[in-house]
């Protein structure tokens, strides 16, 4: 099977993106030409495009339009307003800190929604509210802030962020399925009140790991971390992930199912039986890690891919190159031009 296959996007939500390239005239016909999609794609009920054509599209979108979101928004956010809130986020303390200097941010601007960030009890909710009557273009709108926020936090932190709840004000779209892949499996609800995710509020007390320097990496993947399928499990789960990467980080190597298991104070059959219960399993989270590693250093170019084969505990580059096409459809080096682009 060709992995960069496997790795799709609903078609129908694609087509809801494109409503701002159609309002504002675009060709839309020459810009699928330009990123190799064949039209008929939109119209199919089932239809599913290539990632990295999607990726494609969307910066065609953003640079043709010297908008952020592509004119989904009432007003364009100009060629530079996510790097610039990204940096300023990247300075808080910790999560919560940067949750909000992303709402102060955002709120700057005056365009579509006031975002605010509410705090009740054990949980933190992220609500986008209407500025006016307005009504939405598409509610790829909605989806483009509240998924761009949940990731760019997950992010900053290094973490999964599982969601208790996502509410959206407009009734299920046709793509509603594609839900599960962007917010984690989380439960999405329709007709609320209000757009909004919640989630425990102890997740936004972890510091942030990440530096101005991965800040630009990040940027220049865009929008391709909205997209990958980056599996998520419950708090055992997290809690494996983490020790995985620590030992990634400081020897280059990942500790073993017993090690981890001794270090939760639990025996290796009963942590195997917690994250199956989560619906993964060890060496599923490892992979994930690895590839989140990976990921993280092809943004720097100090690091040739063997140096970023072995910081993933690869001691052959072939097996990592192989391993890394599976996770993104990519080669390391088309990932790394891809980011230079």
């Amino acid at each position: 099977m060709n992995p960069t296959k496997t790795f799709t996007v609903s078609a129908q939500l694609i087509d809801h993106f494109l409503n701002g390239a159609r309002a504002a005239g675009l060709d839309i016909q020459r810009l699928l030409r330009k990123a190799e999609i064949d039209p008929a794609l939109l119209s199919a009920p089932k239809g599913r495009i290539q990632l990295e054509k999607v990726v494609l599209l969307q910066r065609y979108c953003n640079g043709v339009l010297k908008d952020e979101a592509a004119g989904n928004l009432n007003a364009p956010l100009r060629l530079g307003h996510f790097r610039y809130m990204t940096l300023s986020a990247v300075h808080a303390g910790n999560l919560a800190a940067a949750l909000q200097r992303c709402c102060e941010f955002l709120n700057l601007f005056e365009n579509t929604f006031h975002f605010s960030m509410i705090t009740q009890g054990t949980q933190t909710e992220f609500r986008l509210e209407m500025l006016n009557d307005t009504p939405l273009r598409t509610p790829y709108a909605v989806d483009f802030m509240l998924s761009n926020i949940h990731r760019f936090l997950g992010w900053l932190g290094n973490h999964r962020l599982i969601l208790n709840q996502v509410n959206n004000t407009f009734p299920p779209p046709s793509y509603r399925d594609e839900y599960r892949y962007t917010y984690y499996g989380a439960p999405v609800l329709f007709n609320q009140p209000y757009n909004s995710w919640i989630l425990e509020s102890e997740y936004l007390e972890q510091p942030i790991v990440q530096s101005e320097t991965t800040v630009e990496a990040y940027m220049r993947r865009a929008p391709l971390d909205l997209y990958l399928p980056l599996d998520a499990g419950g708090k055992i789960t997290e809690q494996v992930r983490t020790r995985i990467w620590q030992g990634f980080s400081d020897h280059d190597l990942a500790p073993s199912l017993e090690e981890i298991a001794q270090d939760c104070g639990l025996t290796p059959q009963t942590l195997r039986r917690r994250l199956k219960a989560e619906g993964t399993h060890f060496q599923t989270v490892k992979g994930q890690v690895r590839r989140d590693i990976a990921i993280h250093h092809l943004g720097n170019n100090e690091h040739s891919i063997e140096a970023i084969a072995a910081k993933a505990g690869y001691s052959e580059p072939s097996a990592f190159i192989r391993a890394f096409k599976i996770w993104t459809g990519f080669t390391p080096l088309q990932f790394r031009k891809a980011l230079a682009t």
